[in-house]
């Protein structure tokens, strides 16, 4: 909870331009309303003003002095189909440009791409797979990268213990070198968010070679690969979960290991596995799920679940503002 407050002092201190693309949803409005309220954000929402405001009065929710941008009315709509026509596939035409910029996820990223706003949330009424496919085409992967990710921070019910969980949102099967990727932008952003050095645990049903199942060799592979890239790291694979959470465990285990049962992010060895722990983190344990936050892109656009609630969207506009800082 203190380090909550923390990034929410980080956002009053220099609160940036958040354009929302699936604007019209309560849920989106009554968050967007305690951002502007709060100081915590410049929310942007997407959308035909009229609708907008006809939909805020039917639901009961008032919208004051928030920014609204209607796509097709834009004094930019030609501008920003011309630079998404100049950016894409050689036979990519102007009115296929143009039917791109009709579509609220690609005017957002856009927006974000030519610096009219600082980040795009989306994905509380669109699929991630729409989400991730307009971030790709308009934002791009950053440069020095291969993988766009995920990554969600757990906080326990009293919050003195959080902790990181990668990949739970985005690649499915994700190779030697994408759990490489994974890893390394995972232990950045946790030490970006919350200061303290990073030490990961790449999991998996072995522990230090039990198995040789290609699945445990695949981590493996992995762990040596960011071992390399990132020698200071502090990192180690493959391990079992309980050998990367429990000291006592970890002694027995691994005794090696410079995690000593300590980690403090986890990544898993694939989508199955990260989703399924997160959500029984979250339902069994009590735990709170802040993300999905997408790590990889170019600039910062990132993914609601669609089973989102008012305070998962604050907490997300605040995390992806802090991570833009």
């Amino acid at each position: 909870m203190k380090l909550m407050q923390q990034w929410r002092t980080q956002c009053l201190a220099a609160p940036k331009k958040i354009v929302f693309a699936d604007a019209l949803d309560t849920r989106v409005l009554h968050a967007a309303n305690e951002l502007k309220k709060q100081g915590l954000a410049d929310p942007i929402l997407l959308g035909n003003p009229f609708e907008l405001r006809d939909y805020a009065y039917r639901s009961g929710v008032i919208t004051p002095c928030l920014a609204i941008v209607d796509p097709q009315q834009s004094g930019y709509f030609d501008e920003f189909s011309k630079a998404y026509q100049e950016g894409g596939k050689p036979s990519l035409c102007a009115e296929d440009a143009q039917q791109a910029m009709r579509n609220p996820l690609f005017y957002a990223a856009m927006m974000v791409q030519r610096g009219q706003a600082d980040i795009c949330i989306a994905g509380n009424l669109s699929t991630t797979g729409d989400v991730l496919r307009a971030a790709l085409k308009v934002i791009g992967v950053a440069e020095q990268h291969r993988t766009v990710s995920s990554f969600f921070m757990m906080s326990s019910p009293d919050g003195k213990d959080l902790r990181l969980f990668a990949d739970a949102g985005v690649v499915p099967e994700p190779s030697v070198e994408q759990l490489a990727d994974i890893t390394i932008d995972a232990a950045q952003n946790f030490e970006k968010l919350t200061g303290e050095p990073a030490r990961v645990a790449m999991l998996s049903f072995s522990t230090k070679g039990s198995s040789d199942h290609p699945a445990a060799c695949r981590v493996r592979e992995a762990f040596e690969l960011v071992r390399r890239r990132v020698p200071d790291l502090i990192v180690d694979g493959e391990l079992q979960v309980d050998a990367a959470i429990v000291p006592a465990v970890a002694e027995k285990k691994a005794p090696a290991s410079p995690l000593h049962g300590n980690a403090n992010v986890l990544i898993f060895p694939s989508l199955d596995a990260g989703n399924i722990a997160y959500k029984i983190a979250e339902r069994l344990c009590h735990y709170q799920a802040l993300g999905p936050i997408l790590q990889g892109l170019n600039k910062p656009m990132h993914d609601l679940s669609r089973g989102c609630s008012v305070d998962d969207i604050v907490n997300i506009s605040v995390l992806a503002s802090c991570l833009a800082q």
